[in-house]
């Protein structure tokens, strides 16, 4: 399993050393790899938030493209995929390949803004849309029935807010215990 990212790889490093992933956080710089799956997003500039499960052979196994950064499937949803996989690794040649250098990666991205967010950063912008969000359910709650759909909506998305922000929480408290 690995993340991709439009980042340059020392963004990268830096952020799976941040969050203390357990994978890899692959720089895919010029969006290429974004591109072939048709992840990426031409008027906002951005790669869509997705999930792609690829089998050994490259053949999409599973594929979710979100609407928004919080659109996200739920994990049996994922882990299903992955069941369905062949657990036995194999080396494979040949096939198509994408390959950037480290000098390429580094000078050369369609992230607009090349500078990695700092964990404080990332739990100030969580508390924000956590904020943002009480206030739409506020307004979606005066429309009646209409109103009823946004509310769920607004609510799954809180939920999904609570948990990365508890999760980032954690995740500094164990920076701040490393040093």
């Amino acid at each position: 399993m690995v993340g991709i990212s439009v980042d340059p790889p020392p963004n990268n490093s830096r952020m799976v050393g941040k969050l203390l992933l357990p994978f890899p956080l692959l720089s895919d710089p010029e969006g290429e790899l974004i591109r072939h799956y048709g992840l990426w997003d031409d008027e906002e500039g951005v790669a869509v938030p997705s999930i792609v499960v690829v089998d050994q052979t490259a053949e999409v196994r599973y594929l979710y493209s979100g609407s928004d950064f919080a659109d996200r499937p739920g994990d049996d949803e994922v882990f299903a995929a992955l069941d369905g996989l062949d657990v036995h690794l194999r080396r494979i040649t040949g096939g198509p390949e994408i390959q950037v250098g480290a000098a390429q990666a580094r000078e050369r991205s369609v992230r607009p803004d090349k500078r990695p967010a700092e964990l404080e950063q990332l739990t100030n912008y969580y508390r924000g849309a956590l904020f943002a969000t009480v206030a739409l359910k506020k307004r979606f709650a005066g429309w009646g029935r209409s109103g009823r759909k946004a509310f769920r909506e607004v609510s799954a998305y809180q939920k999904l807010l609570r948990r990365y922000r508890k999760a980032l929480e954690e995740t500094v408290e164990l920076k701040r215990q490393e040093t």
